[in-house]
């Protein structure tokens, strides 16, 4: 797998005075002095090659195909919750039935920005809603911005965060969303053997930007409190993890499947499914028990791919037979 070439806070830089430069170039020595590289054109290649492999098209392309290319709306999001509360009589072994219950679990917040874009979105509790748990707010929020995407990407998203966000919208009366859920952590059980599938765990192996630390329980249960300083530091918390989930998507997208970019668009050309590229190269095939297909490897991200038409004759379909 290619590494990424650029910290994630400084492509995002890049891509944010790219994007509005409308084509001079005078900024890249000044971005090559502000991050330590050797001189402009060191910083403008290496920006090059990570735009290229996450399949960010170049400003001439984004023009070339204004009416064609549209890419589907991907979000990476993260949420978090308040514990729950209730009457227990040990602290080992424990069972707490439903009439123990003082207060349930819920969402406190959320966060979340959309790929290869700079802005991140964030909402959290007030004081107030904290010590009430009145979700309806950044339940709302939460629905606003996910009505908004095709996919939506998050560690152990499908599994926590997405039945949790469906909880609220139920209690709250709003309606259901579908998306297409890209769950990292999944990736990760499915095609590696870590030790840890935690998203601290995992980055910190692959030298890719690592979550932010915090001081732990104490941290939930000021915020249960509605203390307004820990609300705070657990917003930037939950923004910080948004960036790391980022980092690792990029790193594992040539491993996840079920997801095709070139649905969103009407280019009649071949695409790579993960990014959208249309650099790709024929490498050997692919064989099933139904027959022989084309593989592609994209030149930009890496993944493999292959092609729908089946090679094999007519004649040599006919003669095969099911080993049963």
């Amino acid at each position: 797998m290619e590494k990424k070439l650029l910290d994630q806070r400084i492509f995002e830089d890049c891509l944010s005075h790219y994007t509005k430069s409308d084509g001079h170039t005078k900024f890249w020595p000044d971005l090559a002095l502000k991050y330590n590289f050797k001189d402009g054109e060191d910083i403008r290649d290496k920006f090059k090659k990570e735009r290229k492999r996450r399949g960010i098209p170049s400003r001439d392309q984004r023009k070339d195909n204004v009416d064609v290319r549209q890419s589907p709306r991907i979000f990476i999001c993260d949420i978090e919750t308040l514990p729950g509360v209730g009457f227990y009589f040990k602290t080992f072994q424990t069972n707490i039935s439903i009439d123990q219950i003082i207060q349930d679990t819920c969402m406190l917040g959320w966060a979340g920005k959309f790929l290869n874009e700079p802005k991140m979105y964030s909402d959290i509790m007030t004081s107030d809603e904290a010590k009430k748990r009145d979700t309806k707010r950044i339940t709302k929020s939460i629905w606003d911005i996910l009505s908004t995407c095709d996919i939506v990407v998050g560690h152990n998203f499908q599994s926590f965060d997405r039945p949790y966000i469906n909880g609220e919208f139920l209690k709250h009366g709003m309606s259901p969303l579908k998306y297409i859920v890209l769950d990292t952590l999944l990736t990760c059980r499915q095609n590696f053997k870590f030790d840890s599938n935690k998203l601290a765990y995992v980055n910190r192996k692959l030298k890719i930007r690592q979550k932010q630390e915090n001081e732990g329980f104490p941290l939930w249960a000021k915020c249960h409190f509605g203390e307004q300083e820990a609300l705070d530091t657990m917003k930037n918390y939950n923004e910080g993890d948004i960036s790391s989930t980022e980092d690792l998507f990029f790193e594992i997208r040539p491993y996840i499947r079920n997801f095709n970019i070139a649905l969103y668009n009407e280019l009649s050309e071949p695409q790579c499914p993960v990014c959208g590229s249309t650099n790709l190269l024929n490498e050997g095939s692919y064989f099933t028990s139904a027959g022989r297909w084309q593989s592609i490897r994209c030149q930009d991200c890496k993944s493999l791919s292959r092609a729908k038409e089946n090679l094999l004759t007519k004649e040599k379909k006919k003669s095969l037979l099911i080993n049963s």
